[in-house]
């Protein structure tokens, strides 16, 4: 599956780079702090729990594609009162998280997950390549330790053999959430979710300042910011790409 084109300036130095992404969590006895950062995004998101149910929750945008993204935060106000054990895919069932900053709900749904562990910090690294002509590597470093290598051409799995042909766009979850324990899931999720925003690695969003969100006809209906509301209004934050040293915390 080729990623559709977008309505952006094309980045002249694809297939040159990588995209990714960084995910910690800190755990301690009552709460849960979640950190996102990757080319095109950074937000926070903390959890509070009474050891049964989510008791609170805050989040915080940082670096952001749209105007729209912000007002995602007050979305996470849902989450208070479900248990703590809340199984993963009921947090994405019925395309809930369409009604959400896909990025922020990942955080927080993590986070929620961790919630029962003993105090403790976990740092995700994963990276994509750019794909030109070849399929390409997929990793994710947990703690320091590869936790998940997949070799992936146009958004499908080929290896390793027994994933062969699985898509890592729509219908990722819902074979993944069967095919994975909750540990590898985790990972393996944050990994297809990297491959997702790899996209963003094609084009030059700092030229696409100004421009209204809805000239991306694409993306409508797939996030908060691109739901019938908020896109009316939304326009392009021209934030520019940051670059981020892979594996700086491997140990």
């Amino acid at each position: 599956m080729r990623p559709k084109q977008l309505n952006f300036p094309l980045n002249p130095d694809y297939g040159t780079g990588s995209t990714i992404r960084r995910v910690s969590l800190r755990t301690q006895s009552d709460r849960v702090d979640g950190h996102l950062v990757d080319n095109f995004h950074e937000m926070r998101c903390s959890i509070v729990h009474d050891g049964t149910i989510v008791t609170a929750v805050a989040g915080q945008s940082i670096r952001i594609p749209t105007t729209a993204c912000p007002g995602a935060v007050g979305q996470l106000q849902s989450l208070v009162g479900l248990p703590i054990s809340t199984p993963r895919r009921e947090f994405y069932a019925g395309g809930i998280a369409r009604h959400h900053c896909t990025h922020l709900l990942d955080l927080a749904v993590m986070a929620i997950g961790h919630a029962r562990r003993p105090s403790m910090e976990i740092l995700y690294e994963a990276e994509v390549p750019d794909e030109v002509d070849s399929p390409v590597p997929l990793t994710i470093w947990r703690n320091g330790r590869l936790a998940c290598r997949w070799l992936v051409r146009q958004g499908a799995i080929l290896e390793p053999l027994e994933l062969g042909g699985r898509p890592l766009g729509a219908g990722f979850a819902a074979w993944a959430s069967l095919a994975f324990d909750q540990d590898y899931l985790e990972a393996a999720t944050i990994l297809a979710r990297t491959w997702l925003i790899a996209i963003g690695r094609r084009y030059l969003p700092s030229q696409a300042e100004g421009r209204p969100a809805r000239d991306n006809p694409e993306m409508l209906g797939r996030c908060y910011a691109y739901s019938a509301g908020p896109v009316k209004s939304a326009v392009m934050t021209g934030e520019k790409e940051v670059h981020l040293d892979h594996l700086q915390y491997q140990t």
